[in-house]
């Protein structure tokens, strides 16, 4: 029993990888005809297989799609299908190396913020898919933290994504995510944006590269002392009470305490 189990999971495994491989194979066992019969039956199988990735790409990432139009991105979809074929069955997390690609696809060169624009797409993603938590309000953070917010440890919600481009990737994202037909007059700078989903809906927020700086640091667990010096070590205009104030209005903490 456990050998024809084992036989069996071979035959799956095989067929799995013949499926979702862009290269020729070789004869698949128990597969029965004429080679170019068991040829024909694998091309159905990965069409169908492709068409569905290529969709999701297409879902995932509705105004990288729109900003270059649906035709382009099926060729680049294909292009990137060839060059990352996928490794799993599970579709979720596929288009994840998309926005390096985009990145070295010479056909995109002239959109140079088009890869951060996925990468916002995915973060927008992974927010909505994250665990829930429950955030502290205000008043919560500000009776806990209060005494001593210098030694004050935070916890953020797993929701929260962050991410910071040379590009005004929010203003952009954001025009095209509402299909407004209006002309878009970006802002000379680049964006820091936060994405999180603290309640029912995802939020993006642009925010100034001092609360931006703030927030990294206390993602990567370091006291809130230690994330407002990295604060004040941008160049911003914000004051340190600006920086807390915008931190704990954000809805994203969703633990704090005093360490040691």
């Amino acid at each position: 029993m456990r050998h024809e189990s084992e036989a069996s999971m071979r035959v799956y495994l095989g067929f799995t990888r013949a499926i979702l491989s862009v290269a020729p194979v070789g004869p698949l066992a128990p597969a029965r005809g004429t080679e170019a019969e068991i040829a024909a039956g694998l091309a159905v199988y990965r069409n169908n297989v492709r068409a569905a990735y290529l969709r999701a790409l297409h879902d995932a990432f509705p105004v990288t799609a729109r900003l270059v139009g649906d035709e382009f991105f099926r060729y680049l979809a294909h292009e990137y299908f060839h060059a990352h074929p996928p490794k799993s069955p599970l579709v979720a997390r596929y288009g994840d190396a998309l926005p390096a690609f985009i990145e070295s696809f010479a056909p995109v060169s002239g959109l140079p913020y088009l890869a951060d624009v996925a990468r916002l797409e995915i973060a927008w993603l992974e927010a909505y898919r994250a665990a829930e938590a429950r955030p502290l309000s205000p008043e919560q953070v500000s009776d806990i933290i209060g005494g001593d917010p210098e030694n004050a440890r935070i916890t953020l919600h797993p929701s929260l994504r962050l991410l910071s481009s040379p590009y005004a990737v929010h203003s952009i994202w954001s025009h095209n995510r509402e299909k407004n037909a209006a002309v878009l007059k970006l802002p000379p700078e680049g964006e820091c944006v936060l994405i999180a989903r603290p309640q029912e809906e995802v939020r993006t927020i642009v925010l100034s590269g001092d609360v931006f700086a703030a927030l990294q640091s206390l993602a990567r667990g370091e006291r809130l002392e230690e994330a407002l010096d990295s604060a004040m070590k941008i160049s911003g205009n914000s004051s340190l009470a600006e920086v807390i104030q915008v931190i704990v209005t954000a809805g994203v903490i969703v633990a704090a305490a005093i360490s040691d």
